[in-house]
């Protein structure tokens, strides 16, 4: 038995020798570098930037190559593949024309396209493909601030969680001394079972309340690691905020409007859909491009015979697509009104948040002021009821239950000091200066 118990003490010291102290600058550092999230979105503005090189890529010659087989006997194509080769003469016209044999032909060819205009495909995608670069990067910025205001909130939940187990703990060692105290008196006559049960019962509760503690500081610190994107144990080292609310509602609300970036991605598709719209409205013109190639035909495979250069450029001008391109124009115009309406809304939640958040922290600044002096009082009614129960003058289910106010009294200072630094936090994800 003793063996166990010190094996288990050894990996005790073992796990908390070997967690990993973590301040919060140290804890937003790790998830800059290596959050999954934000590795994600990272891709995603990569590959936005690779799409404005494939809008610019369209300006560009297309040189294409290709080997094409053909084996045919009938009299008209037989006719042009011989033509094709240059193999051909009069008697064959006469007289194998009409009922040729089999004829193969390798065509070999070697082709350059250049686009001149492209009825306005090619400008305003590259155009559009600008914009989304820019929104994918926005969009990786405040995930980024939306992560680092997560950090703030596990960070300081594992914080919290420990000091509501140190609460706890401290409690039910209260609570065990106090049961001890009732016992003895019980022994002595000088209070009834029931009593005794009472304070048994409180010894009960809060040593599953300890279990339950212990439990949450284990969850809060598994979202702490998702966030850091670590299995490592970590121990994070307290440390005060380094948010300083000190302007007024009025210029958060104006900080929010300039700073906001899911703000600023989103006037970024609105122009991609103006884009859309002038893109659409191009259909209607024409398409101009410029052509050249090289050809070999020869009944053997890369044969040099029949060879020449083709040059040419060719007009295309739609004239009716079945009002497709019509309607193409007023899908993309209402696709923009409808964005233009969701900025609109957008703009409003943001006044929201800012609110919503700057008034949370004037309440729980007060949160904590109430809690710092209940504190006092119920620690002050403790020491009071303590002394008059050793005297006999109180029953042990008062000092139970003055003990019981001490330990949420500490609770709700913690969690008001927590709300307070996640309120702040929240306040500057609100008005986009989270970085």
């Amino acid at each position: 038995m003793r063996i166990l118990k010190f094996s288990g003490l050894l990996l005790l010291f073992s796990s908390l020798a070997f967690a990993k102290p973590l301040t919060f600058t140290e804890a937003k550092k790790m998830v800059l570098e290596n959050n999954s999230v934000i590795k994600a979105y990272e891709e995603e503005a990569k590959a936005a930037k690779y799409q404005l090189y494939q809008a610019k890529g369209a300006y560009l010659p297309k040189l294409n190559i290709s080997e094409t087989y053909m084996r045919t006997d009938e009299p008209a194509t037989a006719a042009f593949i011989k033509m094709a080769q240059g193999k051909f003469d009069m008697p064959y016209f006469l007289t194998q024309m009409s009922n040729p044999e089999n004829v193969s032909n390798f065509e070999s060819k070697i082709e350059i396209i250049q686009p001149i205009f492209m009825n306005g495909k090619i400008f305003f995608g590259i155009k559009q493909a600008k914009e989304m670069e820019q929104a994918a990067n926005l969009k990786l910025s405040r995930v980024k601030e939306t992560l680092i205001y997560n950090t703030y909130r596990s960070f300081y939940a594992v914080g919290l969680s420990e000091k509501a187990l140190d609460v706890t703990k401290k409690s039910y060692e209260r609570t065990k001394r106090y049961y001890e105290m009732a016992k003895d008196f019980y022994e002595n006559g000088m209070i009834v079972k029931s009593d005794l049960l009472v304070a048994e019962n409180y010894l009960l509760m809060n040593e599953a309340a300890v279990r339950d503690a212990e439990k949450q500081v284990e969850v809060s610190k598994s979202f702490l690691q998702r966030l850091l994107n670590s299995d490592e144990d970590i121990e994070i080292v307290w440390s005060d905020v380094d948010l300083n609310v000190n302007k007024k509602l009025d210029e958060y609300l104006v900080l929010a409007m300039s700073n906001r970036e899911d703000l600023k991605a989103y006037e970024k598709y609105l122009k991609i859909n103006d884009y859309e719209v002038k893109k659409a409205k191009s259909l209607f013109l024409p398409e101009v491009a410029l052509f050249a190639n090289y050809k070999q035909n020869d009944d053997k495979f890369l044969g040099d015979e029949g060879n020449g250069f083709t040059v040419g450029a060719y007009v295309k001008l739609n004239l009716f697509n079945g009002f497709s391109d019509y309607n193409k124009v007023r899908e993309s115009r209402s696709k923009y009104l409808s964005l233009l309406n969701k900025i609109t809304d957008l703009k409003y939640q943001i006044k929201s948040e800012v609110k919503e958040a700057y008034y949370s922290i004037l309440a729980s600044e007060k949160k904590v002021e109430t809690a710092k002096i209940q504190v006092e009082k119920a620690y002050e009614a403790l020491k009071i009821t303590e002394n008059r129960f050793k005297e006999g003058l109180a029953k042990v289910t008062e000092l139970l239950d003055r003990e019981v106010e001490v330990k949420e009294a500490e609770l709700k200072l913690y969690m008001a000091e927590y709300d307070l630094i996640v309120d702040k936090a929240r306040l500057m994800l609100a008005a986009g200066l989270l970085k």
